[in-house]
Parts: structure tokens; sequence; C-alpha cells
């Protein structure tokens, strides 16, 4: 018989893992994941930016959905289909990231940290995470749905303080970088 707790800690410890090392390898050699996102982009369009959008917000990185907004504009793409394609990919990765963090992250934290640490982390979560969800929303920070899940935020919360922001903030990224990069180019004389 196969046991379900260890195979939900070992799925749990990879995903970790691969996030963690993703994050590393974002902040140490974050170019190539740019030079990598600004090809695809302008090769494979629409469906590009939905894939990194999904994959910038259900794993942590340096580089965010805001960027592939940005370069999006650079590259002179319909920005309204970008920005629906970039939000329905936002909020499926959020809601699928805080899906995992509540079913397979929960229990791999609690053992990770011991459970009286892991309370007291869940409380620290139930008490200031909101805060912290609406802030990495719209800023550079680490946006981390699946700690979210794992930590016990509820999802009213974090619907409410990193779905809804994180949403918002790729609508004012996309306003403020076609209106701000048609300003620069035209001032510039590029444009």
């Amino acid at each position: 018989m196969i046991d379900k707790k260890r195979v939900v800690n070992i799925f749990g410890f990879l995903v970790i893992l691969f996030t963690l090392g993703l994050f590393i390898f974002s902040f140490v050699d974050y170019g190539v994941i740019k030079e990598v996102t600004e090809r695809n982009l302008a090769y494979y369009g629409l469906p590009a930016i939905f894939v990194a959008v999904f994959f910038f917000d259900l794993f942590p990185q340096y580089l965010s959905g805001h960027f592939v907004l940005i370069i999006s504009a650079i590259l002179k793409m319909n920005m309204l289909m970008v920005t629906v394609v970039t939000i329905i990919a936002a909020f499926l990765a959020s809601v699928i990231g805080f899906w995992i963090g509540r079913k397979v992250e929960r229990s791999f934290f609690s053992d990770l940290f011991g459970k009286s640490m892991y309370k007291r982390m869940e409380k620290g979560v139930i008490k200031y995470g909101k805060w912290y969800a609406a802030i990495s929303a719209i800023s550079p920070l680490p946006y981390i749905p699946i700690i979210f899940g794992a930590m016990d935020m509820s999802w009213k919360d974090f619907l409410i303080y990193g779905v809804i922001p994180r949403l918002v903030g790729f609508i004012v990224t996309v306003l403020f970088s076609y209106y701000a990069l048609g300003f620069v180019l035209n001032f510039s004389g590029f444009g």
C-alpha cells in the first residue's frame, strides 16, 4: 500500500525545491530568462504570453508578468489582447498555486518546520499575510500563491488582497507601459 502522506510530502518537497532553484536562478542569471522570454514573445505571440505569465505567477521569479507586459508594449502587440491573456493566465496561476499550497505544501511545511513553528508562521500569515499578499501582488516582491495557500490564508483574503490587486496591477502596468512608451519614443524622436 502506498503511503499517501509520504507521496504528498515528496511531491511537496520537489515543488519547493524546483521553486527555490528557479528563484535562485532568476536572481543569478535573469538575463537568460529575459532573453528567452523576449524571443518567445516575439515569435509565438499570445500563447507565449499566456505560458510566460502563468509560469512567472505560479513559481516565484525575479521577473514577473509585469515584465511580459512591458516587452509586449515594446513589441507593439495588441495590448487589449495581451491584457486579457495576461489576466486569464495570472488568475489561473494564482488559483492553482493557492490550491497546490492548500493540498500539498501544508503537510510539507508542517513536517519541515515542526508543528509548533508552522502554527506560529500560520498565525503570522493569518494576521499579516493579506498585507504581504497585497504588496507582493503589485510590487517587485515575489508573489507566492503556493505559500499563501500552505499557510492557511483564507480563500476570501487571498482573492481580495492577492488576486484582485495582482490583476489591477497588470492593467495599470499595461496602461503605463503603453502610454509611457509612446511618450518616450515620441519625445526621443524614435516614435
